[in-house]
Protein backbone atom coordinates (compact mmCIF):
# COMPACT_ATOMS: atom_id res chain seq x y z
CA UNK A 1 0.00 0.00 0.00
CA UNK A 2 3.12 2.59 0.92
CA UNK A 3 4.04 1.97 -2.36
CA UNK A 4 0.72 2.37 -3.91
CA UNK A 5 0.25 5.95 -2.35
CA UNK A 6 3.84 7.44 -3.37
CA UNK A 7 3.18 6.40 -6.96
CA UNK A 8 -0.35 7.79 -6.70
CA UNK A 9 1.44 11.24 -5.75
CA UNK A 10 4.01 10.69 -8.33
CA UNK A 11 1.81 10.63 -10.73
CA UNK A 12 -0.36 13.71 -9.70
CA UNK A 13 3.10 15.60 -9.28
CA UNK A 14 4.00 14.55 -12.82
CA UNK A 15 0.59 15.11 -14.55
CA UNK A 16 0.95 18.76 -12.38
CA UNK A 17 4.26 19.76 -14.16
CA UNK A 18 2.93 18.61 -17.53
CA UNK A 19 0.15 20.83 -17.34
CA UNK A 20 2.93 23.64 -16.26
CA UNK A 21 4.78 22.97 -18.87
CA UNK A 22 1.56 23.02 -21.52
CA UNK A 23 0.25 26.17 -20.00
CA UNK A 24 3.88 28.05 -20.53
CA UNK A 25 4.11 26.79 -24.09
CA UNK A 26 0.84 28.78 -24.59
CA UNK A 27 1.57 31.76 -23.13
CA UNK A 28 5.15 31.69 -25.33
CA UNK A 29 2.98 30.76 -28.37
CA UNK A 30 0.61 34.08 -27.23
CA UNK A 31 3.67 36.09 -26.59
CA UNK A 32 4.68 35.24 -29.99
CA UNK A 33 1.49 36.59 -31.82
CA UNK A 34 1.95 39.63 -30.09
CA UNK A 35 5.49 40.45 -30.78
CA UNK A 36 4.52 39.38 -34.25
CA UNK A 37 1.88 42.03 -34.60
CA UNK A 38 4.09 44.42 -33.31
CA UNK A 39 7.63 43.88 -34.68
CA UNK A 40 6.27 42.32 -37.96
CA UNK A 41 7.55 38.55 -39.59
CA UNK A 42 10.79 39.22 -38.71
CA UNK A 43 10.66 39.64 -35.09
CA UNK A 44 13.84 37.53 -33.13
CA UNK A 45 13.38 35.43 -29.92
CA UNK A 46 14.50 38.51 -27.88
CA UNK A 47 11.49 40.31 -28.84
CA UNK A 48 9.24 37.04 -27.98
CA UNK A 49 10.89 37.14 -24.83
CA UNK A 50 10.85 41.19 -23.72
CA UNK A 51 7.04 40.29 -24.75
CA UNK A 52 6.48 37.36 -22.30
CA UNK A 53 8.55 38.91 -19.72
CA UNK A 54 11.14 36.49 -19.79
CA UNK A 55 14.66 36.05 -20.00
CA UNK A 56 15.24 34.45 -23.82
CA UNK A 57 16.84 31.15 -22.26
CA UNK A 58 13.78 30.40 -20.56
CA UNK A 59 11.94 30.12 -23.74
CA UNK A 60 14.57 28.14 -24.89
CA UNK A 61 13.68 25.78 -22.28
CA UNK A 62 10.62 24.83 -23.03
CA UNK A 63 10.96 25.11 -27.10
CA UNK A 64 13.90 23.08 -28.46
CA UNK A 65 14.54 25.73 -31.17
CA UNK A 66 12.73 28.24 -33.68
CA UNK A 67 11.71 25.14 -35.45
CA UNK A 68 9.69 23.82 -32.53
CA UNK A 69 8.37 27.23 -31.97
CA UNK A 70 7.22 27.62 -35.28
CA UNK A 71 5.72 24.45 -34.83
CA UNK A 72 3.56 25.62 -31.92
CA UNK A 73 2.56 28.87 -33.79
CA UNK A 74 1.82 27.26 -36.96
CA UNK A 75 -0.63 24.53 -34.68
CA UNK A 76 -2.11 27.29 -33.02
CA UNK A 77 -3.12 29.28 -36.48
CA UNK A 78 -4.58 25.99 -37.88
CA UNK A 79 -7.11 25.59 -34.81
CA UNK A 80 -8.11 29.07 -34.94
CA UNK A 81 -8.30 28.71 -38.81
CA UNK A 82 -10.67 25.51 -38.64
CA UNK A 83 -12.68 27.22 -35.38
CA UNK A 84 -13.98 29.54 -38.29
CA UNK A 85 -14.03 27.71 -41.03
CA UNK A 86 -15.81 24.68 -39.79
CA UNK A 87 -18.99 26.41 -38.99
CA UNK A 88 -19.22 27.46 -42.82
CA UNK A 89 -18.59 24.24 -44.34
CA UNK A 90 -22.06 23.03 -43.74
CA UNK A 91 -21.89 22.64 -47.28
CA UNK A 92 -25.40 20.45 -47.63
CA UNK A 93 -27.53 22.75 -46.41
CA UNK A 94 -26.89 25.86 -48.63
CA UNK A 95 -26.03 26.75 -52.48
CA UNK A 96 -22.53 25.64 -52.93
CA UNK A 97 -21.67 29.05 -53.85
CA UNK A 98 -22.88 30.44 -51.00
CA UNK A 99 -20.90 28.26 -48.68
CA UNK A 100 -17.85 28.90 -50.93
CA UNK A 101 -18.33 32.33 -50.41
CA UNK A 102 -18.47 32.05 -46.36
CA UNK A 103 -15.71 29.57 -45.97
CA UNK A 104 -13.34 32.16 -48.36
CA UNK A 105 -14.50 35.00 -45.83
CA UNK A 106 -13.41 32.85 -42.79
CA UNK A 107 -9.95 32.30 -44.37
CA UNK A 108 -9.38 35.53 -45.45
CA UNK A 109 -10.45 37.49 -42.78
CA UNK A 110 -8.05 34.68 -40.68
CA UNK A 111 -5.25 36.10 -43.06
CA UNK A 112 -6.48 39.70 -42.47
CA UNK A 113 -6.73 39.54 -38.55
CA UNK A 114 -2.85 37.86 -38.21
CA UNK A 115 -1.14 38.93 -41.52
CA UNK A 116 2.66 38.71 -39.44
CA UNK A 117 1.56 35.49 -38.44
CA UNK A 118 1.06 34.17 -41.36
CA UNK A 119 3.89 35.49 -43.16
CA UNK A 120 5.98 34.12 -40.55
CA UNK A 121 5.04 30.71 -41.32
CA UNK A 122 5.28 31.46 -44.80
CA UNK A 123 9.12 32.12 -44.59
CA UNK A 124 9.14 28.82 -42.81
CA UNK A 125 12.07 27.81 -45.32
CA UNK A 126 14.08 29.97 -42.67
CA UNK A 127 13.60 27.16 -40.04
CA UNK A 128 14.36 23.23 -40.67
CA UNK A 129 10.90 22.05 -40.78
CA UNK A 130 9.30 19.13 -42.76
CA UNK A 131 6.26 20.69 -44.63
CA UNK A 132 4.69 17.41 -44.68
CA UNK A 133 4.79 17.83 -40.70
CA UNK A 134 3.15 21.54 -41.06
CA UNK A 135 -0.27 21.81 -39.13
CA UNK A 136 -0.75 24.69 -41.96
CA UNK A 137 -0.24 22.42 -44.81
CA UNK A 138 -2.10 19.60 -43.65
CA UNK A 139 -5.28 21.92 -42.88
CA UNK A 140 -5.07 22.74 -47.06
CA UNK A 141 -5.13 19.41 -47.51
CA UNK A 142 -7.97 18.91 -45.45
CA UNK A 143 -9.91 22.20 -46.29
CA UNK A 144 -9.49 19.85 -50.38
CA UNK A 145 -10.34 17.13 -48.91
CA UNK A 146 -13.94 18.34 -47.76
CA UNK A 147 -13.99 20.17 -51.41
CA UNK A 148 -13.35 17.11 -53.30
CA UNK A 149 -16.32 15.28 -50.96
CA UNK A 150 -18.76 18.05 -51.98
CA UNK A 151 -17.91 17.42 -55.75
CA UNK A 152 -18.02 14.31 -55.79
CA UNK A 153 -21.61 13.79 -54.42
CA UNK A 154 -22.34 16.34 -57.43
CA UNK A 155 -21.09 14.28 -59.62
CA UNK A 156 -22.55 11.17 -58.81
CA UNK A 157 -25.69 12.75 -58.50
CA UNK A 158 -25.42 13.69 -62.15
CA UNK A 159 -23.59 10.16 -62.76
CA UNK A 160 -21.01 11.62 -64.03
CA UNK A 161 -16.82 10.58 -63.16
CA UNK A 162 -15.51 11.63 -59.90
CA UNK A 163 -12.49 11.10 -60.92
CA UNK A 164 -11.79 14.86 -61.81
CA UNK A 165 -12.77 15.91 -57.94
CA UNK A 166 -9.29 15.62 -56.08
CA UNK A 167 -7.28 17.74 -58.31
CA UNK A 168 -9.93 20.09 -59.04
CA UNK A 169 -10.33 20.97 -55.25
CA UNK A 170 -6.52 20.76 -54.55
CA UNK A 171 -6.02 23.27 -57.69
CA UNK A 172 -9.00 25.51 -55.95
CA UNK A 173 -7.15 25.77 -52.45
CA UNK A 174 -3.96 26.20 -54.19
CA UNK A 175 -5.29 28.98 -56.31
CA UNK A 176 -6.69 30.93 -53.10
CA UNK A 177 -3.76 30.44 -50.77
CA UNK A 178 -1.18 31.98 -53.78
CA UNK A 179 -4.18 34.76 -54.96
CA UNK A 180 -4.45 34.97 -50.77
CA UNK A 181 -0.40 35.56 -50.65
CA UNK A 182 -0.87 38.10 -53.35
CA UNK A 183 -3.37 40.44 -51.67
CA UNK A 184 -1.64 40.27 -48.07
CA UNK A 185 1.31 41.73 -50.17
CA UNK A 186 -0.32 44.57 -52.51
CA UNK A 187 -3.55 45.22 -51.12
CA UNK A 188 -4.64 47.13 -53.86
CA UNK A 189 -8.83 45.95 -53.41
CA UNK A 190 -10.41 45.90 -50.29
CA UNK A 191 -11.20 42.73 -48.25
CA UNK A 192 -14.81 42.56 -49.46
CA UNK A 193 -14.12 43.14 -53.13
CA UNK A 194 -11.14 40.16 -52.73
CA UNK A 195 -13.71 37.88 -51.25
CA UNK A 196 -15.96 38.74 -53.82
CA UNK A 197 -13.70 37.99 -56.58
CA UNK A 198 -12.27 34.59 -55.16
CA UNK A 199 -15.77 33.18 -55.11
CA UNK A 200 -16.56 33.94 -58.44
CA UNK A 201 -13.02 32.55 -59.11
CA UNK A 202 -13.70 29.44 -57.25
CA UNK A 203 -17.29 28.25 -58.22
CA UNK A 204 -16.62 29.07 -61.98
CA UNK A 205 -13.76 26.68 -61.51
CA UNK A 206 -15.43 24.58 -59.97
CA UNK A 207 -18.89 24.95 -61.82
CA UNK A 208 -16.64 24.56 -65.30
CA UNK A 209 -15.41 21.09 -63.82
CA UNK A 210 -19.04 19.76 -63.51
CA UNK A 211 -19.80 21.11 -66.91
CA UNK A 212 -16.86 19.29 -68.59
CA UNK A 213 -17.68 16.00 -66.90
CA UNK A 214 -21.28 16.35 -68.48
CA UNK A 215 -19.96 17.34 -71.84
CA UNK A 216 -17.77 14.28 -71.45
CA UNK A 217 -20.28 11.95 -70.93
CA UNK A 218 -22.52 13.41 -73.10
CA UNK A 219 -19.73 12.49 -76.17
CA UNK A 220 -18.99 8.94 -74.62
CA UNK A 221 -22.63 8.08 -74.70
Amino acid sequence: MPGSVNRHKSDARTERWREHKLALRKEFVDATFRALAKHGPDASMADIAAEAGVAKPKIYRHFEDKADLFGAVSDRLAEILWQRLLPSLNLRDDPPKVTIQRGLEAYVSTVDEYPNVFRFLMRSAAVERSWESDPLLESGKEIAAVIASVLKEYLRSLDLGVEVAEPSAYAVVGAVAASTEWWMRTRTMSRDTFVAHLTTMTWGALEATLRAQAEAADKVM
